[in-house]
């Protein structure tokens, strides 16, 4: 096992004992010792290159970390799972002590190329920018891919924000935003992929168009339904993409579900069409107002409202 970084007196002595790192728990140890020296850096006021390297340090360990955790058997924490000599179980990330989120982004971050990796490094400290998980995310073009992000410069259409603001009486919270998109959202909060919103609190009434992404809209899912106790309302638009588990996590929560007529034609920065998806839309509802999400999305689609074990069909209104 490989000595672990006590102090992070230089770079090149954090980046050896990375190199010699043997197991992921001597990578962690570095990534948090490193992160630590970060926060109290900014604490005490130190120069920005200062923290810089403290951080850079930190991406490197969680880069290595994500490669040590995409070679790892799979164990998604459903009990004990033997390896193949039928002896030693193979750890779930609980047992690593490694949140799903986190696991995910730093796979993310070890898929961005070194190249590239470099050059973000590169980047910031010729611009004098603060060097950051989120900005290496999206180098890395990754989790935050929505329909009313700005990364990919397409938005949701008003009459669905205003919809969703008519149902629950405002939108207090928007967590998959963007400066751009809340010049229709207006939500009270908002987070863009800098803030993080799989990692904060969801509170008062949701408006959430969240990322499209294979693996990262599963992330939402789980959040929309951890969170559903804790928010008052949501309104979510997604993909009707009812073959998969994230959607049918999410409909477990709903209150309600309008599958829109025809498919949402996105808007991009300048308010015009921009792209059609592939597929339907759906608006899942998640609170008690459900007769005025009734009234105002059955005239855009037709409404199903969950029962227990049975499923009704709304009419739509004339």
């Amino acid at each position: 096992m490989a000595a672990p970084v006590t102090t992070l007196a230089t770079l090149g002595d954090a980046r050896r004992a990375l190199a010699m790192a043997q197991t992921l728990e001597d990578v962690l140890s570095i990534r948090d010792q490193a992160k630590a020296l970060e926060e109290c850096l900014k604490i005490v006021g130190e120069s920005l290159g200062a923290s810089n390297d403290a951080a850079e340090v930190k991406l490197r360990a969680e880069r290595r970390a994500g490669e040590m955790l995409a070679k790892m058997d799979k164990n998604p924490g459903g009990g004990d799972r033997s390896t193949g000599c039928g002896v030693q179980p193979v750890p779930s990330l609980a047992d690593l002590g490694i949140e799903k989120t986190q696991a995910f982004r730093w796979q993310r971050e070890a898929a961005v190329s070194d190249e590239d990796f470099e050059g973000y490094l590169s980047s910031c400290r010729e611009e004098k920018r603060e060097i950051t998980q989120a900005g290496l995310l999206n180098v890395a073009k990754g989790c935050h891919v929505t329909a009313n992000s700005g990364e990919n410069e397409w938005y949701t259409p008003p009459e669905f924000i205003e919809a969703a603001r008519d149902v629950m009486g405002g939108i207090t919270l928007d967590p998959a935003s963007c400066e751009i998109a809340q010049a229709n959202v207006k939500a009270k909060r908002f987070y863009t992929v800098d803030d993080d919103g799989l990692s904060k609190k969801w509170t008062g009434n949701v408006w959430l168009n969240p990322p499209y992404s294979k693996d990262c809209i599963g992330l939402f899912a789980d959040k929309l339904v951890g969170e559903s106790r804790r928010f008052e309302q949501a309104v979510v638009l997604v993909n009707n993409a009812t073959d998969t588990a994230w959607f049918h996590q999410m409909a477990s929560v709903a209150s309600a579900v309008c599958f829109l007529r025809g498919r949402v034609k996105f808007l991009d920065k300048t308010g015009k069409p921009a792209k059609t998806p592939v597929q339907g839309q759906a608006v899942l509802y998640v609170g008690a107002n459900v007769e005025a999400f009734r009234a105002k999305f059955s005239l855009m689609g037709f409404v199903v409202v969950p029962v227990r074990e049975a499923i009704q069909v709304v009419p739509n209104a004339v």
